[in-house]
């Protein structure tokens, strides 16, 4: 059977009539579904390239947009010859009902936002699984999208594309796994280059017009991480199943960085994105999924850090740079990436770190301070020793009192301390636990600090290839006295107590990251029909009891599917058709020196420890080994040394006014993204203009607002320089040649004038507005008793001459309604007709079918008198 995956035509897969037609009454007015991000494909390569993937997610656009390696994913399948990518997200709670109406049809919820193509025009959906509660919205997804949930009627059907499932918790996702099987095909890990093969063998099984079980049989042979989810059910047993190596990188520094990551539609995060200084950990925490699946610890060198954020920066348009790692301060060239990084970057962001290095290197807290982070994490996950030890935690109370001592006198402003529930709490613990939040408290005295203490517990999941998947898990009854007793001694001692899970959802959770029995999924999907749930952030009570009677009906004792399980039990789990790299017998040593309450030390080398390797068997050659057991964190500069770098940085900025003219892609945007926009073509078109730029500070039609703005044309926007590379600045925007090259990486964001002059100022403009709607502006002009002569004039045209006490609020000067059906105007604003009182007047002065129609009004601002 030939792979002949769109049986339909093309026209039939295309839903941008739905998105032109319902956008307005979209959360965001659409904006998740809108595509055109800076960095994506145009959308006619959608034509040019002839194998097509969707990237799909089971969350939302707000929940995952912004995800490093959901950006690096679509980085490289865009720089793979002959592939288009494109992007799917979870539909908003409140755009379901919009998807499920439209000229007598339901709209897939696969529907990618940038070519606006359903799932029939892929080749390949490929599902980026973050957190395992997303399998719960698979079903869901793929029913919505008329995708069989069997892999059998699956392949039987051309024109429905294959189901690959990847991502972080692809490794956890057995329960989709079974003898039909929710997906074809499943990638675990994360090496590009293994990344690129997989997408260039499919793209080239489609020119050979290969089957579509042709080639998930050469996929899961040559793609390292790749598995079938059915083949163990046709092998004698589990263990007699092909296994897989794990996808990954050996060399960090031979990897690929992501540099053209996608910009997304988001004020909050829009300018700063997170550059990656390692992978993996070379710790033993037995609880940490991404510790065990993620080994060797390895580390990409400072120099090309350096080298990578400033391509980063301007191809994103950045003066935020976040470091990412599982622990920042274990690298070895800390301190030389802070040092790199200062003078091109204004913000640095510095997120999950080590308590046991900060306690040891105290002075670091300092360091930190100064790149003005004032709130801290502390990972102390135990409530007692005794249980941080059985946790493999390697963290002393004492280090702990130090790091916080160095946090305080830092002051710093907000810090979480992070619990783990283990069920295995006694009354000493508790005791101790008590006694150790009396500890922090006089410690916070004496720092004279008054930060903000908040404590946050989380019950404790056993996932499989981590120590803790042999042991007995507890039902979720069990933790709630215990979460109880640790909220009581938090609030007593005048701290803030937090869950970071409801106890339902870590029961669901924990019940399908180990399930190895393909009821399981039965019974999950079996709740998914019964109640209609679909995952957002939340699992309810009402959702796990269906679960749970889903379990009892498929004969799954829902206590059995708790149970740990022996060594020679665990080899027959079908996620052993995945090699992490590290031995399962070092995993059961681990396990059982846990139940003894004793841990071994974590390999990496320290100052002031020397480290030994385990043979936990994650090390791929000796050299790995050998650099982990070596490092060594230096330093060669002083702290005052460093706070005078930071502040020559940062003292000699100054604001440039640079006068644009804001494109279609910009409107219905926050002008930060525009400001983004023009800075990055700006660093692009001149790379000596990258380490000058310090941000985007404000636009004279939005002043410091955020809001999204509907207004095209002439506007001007306020962005932040380092003042020694102003004349370069200057230099640039005079040049033709580099104004041109500014424009043609612009493109439909808009232009970039020049420098705006001192008088440049948005009321000296006038708005050119176009309504596909009547005017009803009298109306609106009633109710803000904006008094006016009124004139018609030639061509049935009428003008509104305001009066000066009208005049003198700054709103409005002039108004010309030139045609009132479809509406016509031009309006002469005053200073304080800015952004809000400009969406004002839209919603008020045109007749709209639907509230949220006054989108579609055009404006365009001009130049005026």
């Amino acid at each position: 059977m030939a792979w002949l995956l769109r049986g339909m035509s093309s026209e039939s897969a295309d839903f941008s009539a739905f998105y032109e037609r319902v956008y307005p009454e979209l959360a965001g007015h659409g904006v998740w579904l809108r595509g055109g991000e800076l960095n994506t494909l145009a959308r006619q390569e959608y034509r040019k390239r002839e194998f097509r993937i969707l990237f799909a997610r089971l969350s939302t656009y707000a929940d995952t947009a912004a995800s490093f390696t959901h950006s690096l994913l679509y980085q490289i399948a865009a720089g793979v010859p002959g592939v288009y990518p494109d992007l799917s997200y979870l539909p908003p709670k409140q755009d379901r009902a919009l998807f499920a109406q439209f000229e007598g049809a339901e709209v897939p919820w696969l529907l990618g936002t940038q070519s606006k193509q359903g799932p029939m025009g892929f080749d390949v959906i490929g599902f980026s699984l973050s957190l395992v509660q997303e399998l719960i919205n698979l079903p869901t997804v793929l029913w919505k999208s008329a995708i069989p949930l069997s892999k059998r009627e699956r392949l039987r059907r051309p024109e429905v594309p294959l189901i690959i499932l990847g991502g972080a918790s692809a490794l956890y996702s057995s329960v989709a796994w079974g003898p039909d099987a929710w997906v074809d095909g499943v990638f675990v890990g994360e090496g590009d280059q293994d990344i690129r093969s997989l997408l260039g063998m499919m793209a080239a099984a489609k020119t050979e017009r290969l089957s579509k079980e042709d080639l998930l049989k050469r996929l899961a042979a040559e793609i390292p991480g790749f598995i079938l989810p059915d083949e163990s059910e046709s092998a004698p047993s589990a263990q007699s199943a092909k296994k897989a190596r794990k996808s990954y990188s050996r060399d960090l520094n031979e990897a690929s960085t992501l540099i053209r990551g996608l910009v997304p539609f988001d004020s909050e995060v829009v300018g700063s994105s997170p550059v990656q200084i390692s992978e993996g950990c070379p710790c033993f925490c037995s609880f940490c999924a991404e510790s065990w699946d993620r080994k060797p610890y390895r580390e990409r060198k400072a120099l090309q850090i350096s080298q990578a954020a400033r391509a980063m920066k301007a191809a994103m348009g950045l003066d935020g740079i976040e470091l990412y790692s599982f622990n920042f301060n274990m690298h070895s060239e800390f301190y030389r990436i802070l040092w790199d990084l200062v003078p091109v970057f204004r913000r640095i962001g510095l997120k999950s770190q080590r308590f046991d290095i900060l306690a040891h290197e105290p002075g670091m807290a300092e360091f930190q301070h100064v790149l003005q982070k004032s709130n801290f994490t502390c990972g102390l996950e135990g409530i007692s020793s005794r249980l941080r030890r059985y946790l493999h935690k390697n963290l002393e109370e004492e280090q702990v009192m130090t790091g916080l001592g160095a946090i305080f006198r830092s002051k710093a402003r907000e810090v979480k301390i992070f619990l783990v529930a283990t069920g295995l709490e006694e009354d000493a613990d508790f005791a101790e636990f008590s006694d150790f939040v009396e500890r922090v408290k006089s410690v916070r005295t004496a720092g004279s600090a008054g930060a903000r203490l908040i404590f946050s517990i989380t019950p404790l999941v056993r996932f499989p290839w981590t120590p803790l998947e042999f042991g007995d898990a507890y039902p979720a009854d069990h933790y709630r006295k215990i979460v109880e007793k640790v909220s009581a001694i938090v609030r007593r001692n005048g701290f803030e107590f937090r869950e970071a899970a409801d106890l339902p959802e870590y029961q669901v959770t924990q019940i399908l990251v180990r399930g190895s029995d393909s009821r399981i999924g039965s019974a999950l999907f079996r709740a998914v029909q019964k109640t209609g749930f679909v995952y957002y952030r939340d699992v309810p009570e009402s959702f796990a009891r269906e679960f749970e009677v889903g379990l009892r009906e498929s004969g799954v004792d829902p206590t059995h599917a708790l149970r740990g399980f022996s060594f020679e039990e665990s080899r027959g789990k079908p996620w052993t058709r995945i090699e992490t790299g590290v031995k399962r017998e070092f995993l059961f040593e681990q396990f059982q020196s846990g139940l003894r309450f004793v841990e071994k030390d974590y390999c990496l080398g320290r100052s002031w420890k020397k480290a030994r390797c385990l043979h936990c068997g994650g090390c791929p050659t000796r050299f790995h080994a050998r650099d982990i057991l070596l490092s060594k964190q230096e330093r060669d500069y002083s702290l005052d040394a460093f706070k005078a770098r930071v502040r020559a940085s940062r003292e000699d900025e100054g604001e440039v006014r640079i006068r644009v003219r804001a494109g279609e892609a910009a409107r219905g945007l926050s002008r930060r993204m525009l400001g983004t926009a023009v800075a990055r073509s700006l660093m692009l078109a001149e790379p000596k203009l990258i380490e000058g730029y310090a941000g985007y500070r404000m636009s004279d039609w939005a002043g410091h607002s955020e809001e999204p703005v509907y207004v095209t044309g002439e506007d001007v926007l306020t962005l932040s320089w380092n003042r020694k590379f102003l004349p370069e600045l200057d230099r640039s925007l005079a040049s033709e040649s580099i104004l041109a090259r500014v424009n043609e990486e612009l493109a439909n964001w808009g232009e970039v004038v020049g420098m705006a002059g001192p008088d440049e100022e948005a009321f000296r403009r006038v708005l050119r507005i176009e309504a596909p709607f009547s005017s009803q502006v009298d109306a609106y002009l009633k109710d803000h008793d904006y008094k006016h002569t009124l004139r018609k004039a030639d061509g049935g045209s009428y003008h509104y001459e305001f009066t000066p006490q009208v005049r003198r609020k700054g709103k409005m000067y002039q108004l010309w309604v030139l045609r009132k059906t479809p509406a016509s105007m031009v309006l002469s604003p005053g200073p304080k007709f800015l952004n809000e009182e400009f969406v004002l007047f839209m919603r008020k002065a045109f007749r709209l079918p639907r509230e949220q129609d006054w989108v579609r009004v055009r404006c365009e601002a001009q130049r005026g008198a």
